[in-house]
């Protein structure tokens, strides 16, 4: 199963076959068409479909795109990566001859020009480069306008020369379609670079937003609620329990400045919550000197009560205080509680009410657990026995026993 925090981030910022996509239709794919149309056009449909090199420049191209869409990858390098390939394969079949080809220089000129501006954004100057983003549109509307102009001279037998392209491109319509392109080129270049900074906006207030949720709810509701939001209506499930609760703050807090208070409660805070967390509890919640914290089973939640005491125990003794701590599993009501307008992930019920029972009659330094999270251990367990607890709302004692270290 995959960490809560790469299942969001794909949402926000998509999977491996999204950015394989959009790199090929968005960046590699326009290179792949606009010269395999050239070549179609040029040397007949005989030709291409029997040449080798053609197929060697659609897995040049693929490979390319699988280089780029990864998310370390070096844009500038890796754009020149199918031009590369397809030099490499085809120039000892071509010979120098290959290097006459127009369609071949227009290939490489190119490739190194979106080379260099996706190096300049997205590497060199980074944020001060989103200017490179309509002059890369203008430069691949123009590669367009180099192919046509090249494929053009090439059907009418011409050779393909300075002075011959001026002239072919000083026709009225060839004037048209050149700046026509030009333009448009830049038109949805501008577009572009404002719909990348809106995204880039998107994403950050994303991120921004997706901390706050998970600080408020957890990164279990908040991945329901990003992946399947009915998991989050009331059900009864089964649930294991932890309390956490600090011996004597109250009196120890009545002798310190609120300043203090509010220092060491939140050094306590961090020791103690990283501790819980590394046994991926569905929720922490933190309520003045209390902690509860809900897990899926009982074996996560009797390692994250020992790595919480563990943690208490550091942070609590030069303080000379410490922390009580309880264990208790079974059937509860989950979902989401609240008003329209504000709510939170929790779970009720007579195990939870049990749980926080167990806690308050737990010394400092001690881990009570319930007969029913023993039996779900299998009694495989370190314990000493405990006298059976009268809890508040039971009409017979519970069975318990006291947590030792493992």
């Amino acid at each position: 199963m995959q960490p809560p925090q790469d299942a969001i981030e794909k949402k926000i910022n998509g999977n491996s076959c999204s950015a394989f996509l959009k790199e090929l239709f968005g960046n590699s794919g326009h290179f792949l068409i606009l010269k395999s149309l050239a070549d179609l056009i040029v040397l007949g449909w005989g030709f291409f479909i029997t040449d080798p090199t053609e197929y060697l420049l659609l897995f040049a191209m693929l490979l390319q795109t699988w280089y780029l869409s990864r998310a370390q990858a070096n844009r500038f390098w890796g754009n020149i990566i199918g031009a590369t390939i397809y030099t490499i394969i085809d120039l000892p079949v071509d010979k120098l001859a290959f290097f006459k080809n127009p369609i071949h220089i227009v290939f490489w000129v190119f490739s190194l020009l979106i080379a260099t501006l996706q190096g300049l954004r997205c590497h060199w100057i980074k944020s001060e480069a989103l200017w490179t983003i309509p002059l890369e549109s203008l430069t691949r509307t123009i590669m367009v306008v180099a192919l046509y102009v090249v494929v053009g001279i090439y059907k009418n037998g011409k050779p393909v020369t300075i002075e011959y392209i001026l002239q072919y491109t000083a026709t009225p319509s060839h004037y048209f379609l050149t700046w026509s392109m030009v333009f448009c080129g830049l038109l949805l270049g501008f577009q572009a670079l404002q719909i990348t900074t809106q995204q880039k906006q998107l994403q950050e207030t994303a991120q921004v937003l997706r901390s706050l949720a998970e600080w408020g709810m957890g990164n279990y509701a908040v991945m329901a609620a990003v992946n399947n939001p009915e998991i989050l209506n009331f059900h009864k499930c089964e649930r294991a329990i932890v309390f956490m609760d600090i011996r004597g703050f109250t009196a120890w807090s009545e002798r310190n400045s609120p300043e203090t208070v509010a220092a060491i409660l939140n050094e306590y805070y961090r020791s103690v919550e990283p501790a819980a967390a590394q046994h991926h509890p569905l929720r922490i919640n933190l309520t003045a000197d209390e902690i509860m914290a809900i897990y899926t089973t009982p074996h996560q939640a009797v390692s994250a009560a020992l790595a919480m005491r563990q943690a208490a125990l550091k942070t609590l003794t030069s303080y000379q205080m410490g922390a009580g701590c309880a264990v208790h599993y079974g059937t509860v009501i989950e979902g989401l509680f609240g008003s329209e307008s504000v709510r939170t992930y929790t779970v009720i019920g007579d195990v939870v009410n049990t749980a926080k029972r167990l806690e308050s009659v737990t010394p400092a330094g001690e881990i009570t657990i319930s007969d029913v999270v023993y039996q779900a251990m299998n009694f495989q367990l370190n314990v000493k026995p405990c006298a059976p607890i009268v809890v508040k709302g039971k009409t017979e004692a519970l069975a318990v026993w006291r947590l030792l270290d493992e």
